[in-house]
């Protein structure tokens, strides 16, 4: 149980970190060019892979529970409020359960990506050149800093997590239990292998994050201009 405590805080570690990252880029673009416009192209040009996977993952979610996807789109857009999306892609009306697996689906398949990339280079060792660690680095920076859902993303989570709230509710009233052995589960050695692995293959896009705040604080002018 404590190794999935610790994976659950490092996600939220690397969340706020992220944030961080996502601002301090803009702002770095907004220093140099002085127009929003510009600044956002830029922006999305360098955040132009993660984008791609982020709304990806939407569309072959959306896809796998039968829901119809419409028009996909990865070149930046500046709405009239002054706010912009990088990409979107239009999915129908569903049920809150799809709409809220559709939003979470970048979150899933970017965990996926870094743990399984991780996994095949530092316990298979596929790689052993400079140049592909670095990709490597690449890659995990980009995805890690574009997985999180967004308040669009996460439209059907408030009526969902009331829905299950009720559930659980109405079936602790009436008495049911779901016999499910908790202890079995934190102690089956696949379980606490993985767990493990994760949190430490974690710990690689926090650091990087961490290194990329530091350095861009380093970088960042002393006076105010």
């Amino acid at each position: 149980m404590i190794y999935l405590i610790l994976l659950i805080l490092e996600m939220i570690v690397l969340y706020f970190l992220s944030r961080r990252v996502v601002k301090g880029v803009y702002r770095f673009f907004y220093r140099v060019t002085k127009r929003k416009n510009w600044t956002v192209y830029l922006f999305a040009m360098v955040f132009l892979p993660g984008t791609f996977i982020h709304e990806i993952s939407h569309f072959l979610a959306a896809l796998f529970l039968l829901v119809p996807v419409g028009k996909f789109e990865l070149l930046p857009k500046i709405e009239e409020e002054g706010s912009f999306k990088l990409g979107s892609v239009s999915i129908a009306k569903t049920d809150p359960l799809r709409r809220f697996l559709i939003g979470v689906a970048p979150l899933v398949f970017g965990l996926s990506v870094i743990l399984g990339l991780l996994y095949y280079v530092l316990m298979i060792r596929i790689i052993s050149t400079w140049w592909e660690y670095l990709l490597l680095g690449f890659i995990i920076f980009q995805v890690a800093n574009s997985m999180f859902a967004s308040k669009k993303d996460l439209e059907g989570a408030l009526v969902l997590f009331i829905f299950i709230v009720f559930v659980i509710v109405l079936l602790l009233i009436l008495g049911v239990r779901i016999p499910i052995d908790w202890v079995s589960l934190s102690f089956n050695k696949k379980i606490e292998d993985f767990l493990i692995n994760a949190n430490l293959f974690l710990l690689i896009p926090i650091v990087i994050d961490s290194v990329f705040i530091t350095v861009s604080r380093k970088l960042r002018p002393s006076g105010r201009g």
